[in-house]
């Protein structure tokens, strides 16, 4: 996989160099700044020998406010001096899983972005009154815009980019690869840690073809002299994993510790109609995609499965498993021997609404991670879901970060309007997820405190319209992760707001 996004003869060091000079840059700014004050993280420690700790990011995305690389560097490393650092084991493996899309921000940085800041910032004056998706929609046409160059040089080498919503995301594969990869990458090795985080973006290869450093860079940035281009005229939906230490080292900086990658499969409606292309579904090349990841010193076997993919249990035939991951994803991890659920998200809806499928999303999400512990069929010892908070235009992205164990017994918890089984409101197949369950160790809380439904969704509503006083909560929840399981250890620790 990393030989396919790199492409062979083009990783020369002289390159990297170049290339890694804004983003240095950058970084030593984000040190220097002060980090806003967090709150309370959520830490459910087992210090056993050999087990993984493993940091879960409910990350605030503030695309208004990335008007530079310096500034998305500086958000990242504040995530993790803040709400990581303090918290590090000693002695073993520290894995800190980013949400699904924590890229996304990236896209806003930089001269070719100024007119979408603007109107994240400000509003759209001709989307007033109107709902999802106008202001979505004004906010890629102001990229398309911005990116014009770049699409202008793209288009002729993949025509078909012309007739996607979301060929912005292919135009800005530098800014992806050197800001968003190279910044991940650097927090690995800076702070000794495992990192994983996920976005969307094309394949690419590291080129120092006049024409394309000319089209393709940012416009801060004329003293680059080769660029990371896209290879495919598509994005996908990627996770990303980093390691300590680089292993590659005739790799530039993004790619020198990269140590797996999982591209999405199946796709949301959402991703579809921008035209994102999904991951291999059949053959060996799902099941490679889909393949665990040992973290050394540890019985971990990391299974990625991004949002969609962790609901997706379909009916299994007898040594099947992996034959179409697209019906029977999780059972493929789990004939794998995947055993931790990387479950990263990026939940566009309001928490407090509807999904397309039930009418409490609390309820219908405990069929993703809440499942994957509880589930006979599979055998997942732990789930990691993080999740994105925070207004992209008029889309709300919101949720409850949690990690899970299977098996545990004591107090329960759960996610907000789940107290009960509402008759009426909420389909029968849900019945069983209703109620405090064991099976959390550590929860992110949601703006407020639980209560009746009706006045969570109003909270809901103002949240995703920017009113009312609310405000997402940026946090992070911690737990151990030995094996065997622990079964009668602490848990349902909820973090502070």
């Amino acid at each position: 996989m990393r030989a396919a996004l790199v492409g062979a003869g083009l990783l020369l060091c002289g390159l990297a160099v170049a290339l890694a000079a804004t983003t240095g840059a950058a970084k030593t700014t984000a040190r220097a700044a002060a980090c806003p004050h967090p709150g309370r993280p959520a830490l459910a420690a087992d210090s056993k020998p050999h087990a993984l700790r493993v940091f879960a990011i409910q990350f605030l995305q503030q695309p208004a406010l990335m008007a530079t690389a310096a500034d998305y560097a500086r958000a990242i490393d504040c995530a993790i001096r803040t709400e990581v650092v303090p918290y590090l084991a000693h002695g073993r493996p520290n894995l800190v899983v980013f949400d699904e899309d924590v890229g996304l921000e990236t896209l806003a940085i930089g001269p070719r972005a100024a007119a979408a800041r603007a109107l994240l910032t400000h509003g759209v004056p001709a989307c007033a009154g109107k709902l999802f998706p106008c202001a979505t929609l004004a906010t890629l046409t102001a990229l398309d815009g911005g990116y014009g160059r770049a699409l202008t040089y793209l288009d002729k080498r993949f025509p078909s980019l012309s007739g996607q919503l979301g060929r912005a995301f292919v135009a800005a594969t530098d800014t992806f690869a050197r800001v968003f990869m190279g910044t991940m990458a650097s927090e690995a090795e800076r702070y000794r840690i495992y990192v994983v985080a996920s976005n969307t973006q094309a394949p690419f290869a590291l080129t120092r073809n006049p024409a394309a450093v000319q089209a393709l860079r940012d416009p801060a940035t004329p003293g680059v002299k080769a660029i990371y281009a896209p290879t495919a005229g598509v994005a996908y939906d990627q996770t990303f994993l980093w390691g300590p230490q680089a292993i590659h080292r005739q790799d530039p900086p993004p790619l020198a510790n990269l140590l797996a990658v999982n591209r999405k499969v199946p796709l949301t409606s959402f991703e579809q109609a921008l035209g994102f292309a999904p991951g291999p579904s059949t053959g060996p090349a799902a099941t490679a995609n889909l393949r665990p990841f040992t973290i050394p010193g540890t019985k971990a076997k990391l299974g990625f499965a991004t949002s969609l993919p962790a609901f997706e249990y379909g009916t299994v035939t007898p040594g099947r498993a992996c034959a179409d991951v697209a019906r029977t994803y999780m059972h493929c991890l789990d004939h794998l021997g995947a055993n931790v659920l990387i479950q990263a998200d990026a939940n566009d809806g309001q928490w407090t609404g509807a999904d397309g499928n039930e009418q409490w999303q609390p309820l219908s999400w405990m069929a993703s991670a809440y499942r994957a512990v509880s589930d006979p069929s599979v055998h997942f010892d732990y789930a990691v879901n993080p999740m994105l908070v925070g207004n992209l235009a008029d889309t709300p992205f919101d949720g409850q970060s949690a990690i899970l164990e299977r098996g545990r017994r004591g107090a329960g918890c759960h996610y907000i309007g789940d107290t009960s089984f509402v008759p009426g409101q909420d389909q029968s197949m849900y019945k069983s997820y209703a109620g405090s369950k064991p099976q959390f160790l550590a929860l992110a809380p949601w703006v407020v405190p639980d209560g009746p439904r009706p006045a969570l969704r109003k909270v809901g509503d103002d949240l995703a319209a920017g009113s009312g006083g609310y405000h997402y909560v940026q946090t992070a929840v911690i737990a151990d992760l030995p094996f065997p399981v622990d079964r009668t250890r602490p848990g349902c620790v909820v973090a502070g707001r």
